[in-house]
C-alpha cells in the first residue's frame, strides 16, 4: 500500500512533529506499506523539520510563501510526476493524531470504483465528538446564500453561533454511509479521484475546500464515504484560531461566493 499525506503547516512545528510520529507508529505491523509525508510549509519563519529516521515513512518539506490550505497542498500534489502511483492521498492539518490501527484498518478496506473520498472518524477533543460527517447532503442554493450573508455581515454569524449552532453541538453517531462532504482537516482521496482529476485547482485561500472537492466528485457521479472505523484525533484549529476575525470572515465570504458562482449558477 502506497500512501501520500500532504500536511499543511503554518507556524505549528511542535504539532507537526507529533503528527509525523503518530503516522510512524501507525505503520508498525502493517507489512507492505510506504507512507510519504510531504510538508507544504506556509510558515512565516521556516524551520527545517528534523525527525528520527523511519523505516516506512519518507519525509519531504516544501517551503512556500503562504498559499493557503488547499493551495499549499495542491502545489505539492500538482507537481508530482504521477499522482496515480499512490493508492491514497490525504490532505491534512498538522494538529492531528493518527490512530495506531489506522493503516491496518485502511489496508483491509475494499472500495468500489466510485468512491473518491474516504471521510474518517475525526474525534474533536474540543467538542468531544466526531466532527464527521461534515455535510450529509448537498446544500441548497438558498442555504449557501444564507451562509454567504452570515459571513459578509458578522453580526449574523455571532447571532447564529449563540443560538442555532450551540443547539446542534450534540450530534448522534453514525454508521458507515455515503455522505456529501467530509471534514476538511483530514481528507483521504482515493486513486479513483485522481483518475478523474490529475490536478486540484482551487483559487481560494482558505475555507470551502470540502464543498469544492464534494462538487468535483458529484460532477463525476462518484461518492464520498464516511468510514468511522478509521480514526483521527483532532486537537483543533491550531492555525485558524490565531487568524484575525476580519480576515476569517473575508476568506469565508470569498469561498462561498466561489462555490455559488462555479457550481450553482
Amino acid at each position: 500500500m502506497n500512501i501520500l499525506i500532504v500536511c499543511v503547516n503554518f507556524n505549528s512545528y511542535k504539532e507537526l512533529k507529533s503528527f509525523i510520529n503518530s503516522i510512524n507508529e501507525a505503520t508498525c505491523g502493517v507489512g507492505e506499506i510506504t507512507v510519504d509525508v510531504f510538508i507544504a510549509d506556509n510558515s512565516n519563519d521556516k524551520e527545517r523539520v528534523i525527525v528520527t529516521p523511519y523505516d516506512k515513512v519518507n519525509i519531504k518539506q516544501f517551503n512556500y510563501e503562504n498559499l493557503g490550505y488547499l493551495g499549499g497542498a495542491s502545489a505539492v500534489i500538482n507537481d508530482l510526476p504521477n499522482v496515480l502511483d499512490y493508492d491514497f492521498v490525504a490532505i491534512s492539518n498538522v494538529d492531528l493524531q493518527i490512530s495506531k490501527d489506522f493503516f491496518k484498518v485502511l489496508n483491509n478496506i475494499e472500495l468500489s470504483n466510485d468512491i473518491a473520498w474516504i471521510a474518517p472518524q475525526i474525534y474533536s477533543h474540543e467538542e468531544k465528538r466526531d466532527i464527521n460527517p461534515k455535510v450529509m447532503n448537498r446544500y441548497s442554493k438558498k442555504k449557501l446564500k444564507m451562509l454567504y450573508y452570515m459571513y459578509k455581515y458578522p453580526v449574523l454569524f455571532y447571532l447564529y453561533f449563540l443560538t442555532a449552532y450551540r443547539r446542534k453541538r450534540i450530534i448522534p453517531t453514525h454508521n458507515e454511509m455515503d455522505i456529501y462532504a467530509g471534514h476538511g482537516s483530514f481528507m483521504l482521496l482515493t486513486r479513483n479521484f485522481f483518475k478523474e482529476y490529475k490536478k486540484i485547482e482551487y483559487p481560494i485561500f482558505l475555507f470551502g475546500e470540502e464543498l469544492f472537492l464534494a462538487e468535483l466528485i458529484r460532477n463525476k457521479g462518484m461518492k464520498v464515504r464516511y468510514m468511522p472505523s478509521l480514526r483521527i484525533e483532532d486537537n483543533e484549529h491550531v492555525s485558524t484560531s490565531r487568524m484575525k476575525k476580519k480576515f476569517y470572515f473575508k476568506c469565508n465570504t470569498e469561498s462561498i461566493k466561489y462555490i455559488l458562482d462555479t457550481f450553482y449558477e
